[in-house]
């Protein structure tokens, strides 16, 4: 893997040469409700039989929701499990055998993922503030039924190193979905500034990401690599078939169109069948979407045991 590698003196370079700057994006412009405050293309039902039962004003409040969610998401994944495993990184690198090029730039992501979040609750509270009046999450407040990963994670990095395969699939997923909001003229602008702002800087976490992986999976015995690439399975599988984003996006929908109650099972039965939903996970996460995390699976022979998480992979032969 080292002949693909970005030099770390050059990631470090770029992390100061083009620094984010929150306060440049346009908050002061607020929002207008009657954009989309996500693309459709990011909704979860949009494969499903149960859409067509949307008018248009009710796939765009649909859409709302998703957007938040996604929020919500990074703001999780950031905030409350890869920024803490970083921290511990940075703190013994020695322990971790974290050579001085990848310590700067895993200090560079650090401040970056800790930026993000403060740049996705801003968004929030921004776009709702009658629903964020304070910081807590509110659609993933209780889908986490792993509470004691994040404790985990940090606890062991050199051990849980399925955080760096997480870390990765999530990183790259943005650039996909900066390509959403691009293509899609409906969008609200502060919505796609946020999501173009935090591509940029996500592109260059995966390259970090590779460094990682070098340093952390390709020194560790086997048996602990198939023992991860189990848990890596479960927990990606929360993200690529989803329940709690979109039975609260529906949820919200519902609450301003009753004549849509008597669809609601078969909405939920649409978001219990996504990990089955074969046209909803190539849209989302597939080889097309996120090109960099399955070429990397490619290169792993345990990673051939991914069943729940990626539906959509299949391995291909480096031979």
């Amino acid at each position: 893997m080292s002949n693909a590698l970005i030099d770390t003196a050059i990631l470090h370079r770029q992390a100061s040469a083009r620094p984010l700057d929150l306060d440049s994006l346009p908050w002061a412009d607020g929002v207008n409700p009657e954009n989309w405050f996500a693309p459709e293309s990011m909704t979860h039902l949009l494969q499903s039989p149960s859409y067509r039962h949307f008018n248009e004003t009710e796939k765009k409040l649909y859409a709302r929701t998703v957007a938040f969610a996604k929020a919500e998401l990074f703001i999780y994944f950031e905030e409350h499990l890869l920024a803490p495993v970083i921290q511990r990184l940075i703190s013994e690198p020695q322990r971790f055998s974290i050579e001085p090029g990848l310590l700067s730039c895993l200090r560079d992501f650090h401040r970056e993922e800790l930026q993000h979040t403060e740049m996705f609750w801003r968004l929030l509270e921004t776009a709702a503030p009658e629903l964020y009046p304070t910081r807590n999450l509110r659609i993933y407040r209780s889908y986490f039924s792993l509470k004691l990963l994040p404790g985990a994670l940090r606890q062991f990095p050199d051990t849980l190193i399925l955080w760096v395969w997480l870390a990765m699939f999530i990183e790259e997923l943005t650039v996909d979905l900066y390509r959403q909001y691009r293509q899609d003229d409906r969008v609200e602008p502060l919505f796609e500034a946020v999501y173009q702002a935090h591509m940029m800087d996500e592109m260059r976490h995966v390259s970090i990401d590779h460094h990682v992986l070098e340093a952390l999976w390709d020194t560790a015995p086997r048996w602990l690599r198939v023992m991860n690439v189990g848990l890596l399975d479960h927990i990606v599988s929360k993200v690529t078939s989803p329940v709690a984003a979109p039975r609260a996006a529906i949820e919200e929908v519902l609450l301003h169109s009753p004549h849509l109650w008597n669809h609601r099972d078969e909405f939920f039965r649409d978001i219990a069948a996504l990990g089955q939903n074969m046209a909803y996970q190539e849209a989302h996460y597939s080889r097309e979407t996120l090109p960099r995390t399955f070429g990397l699976l490619d290169r792993y022979p345990e990673m051939r045991a991914l069943r729940k998480g990626f539906p959509a992979y299949r391995p291909r032969s480096l031979a």
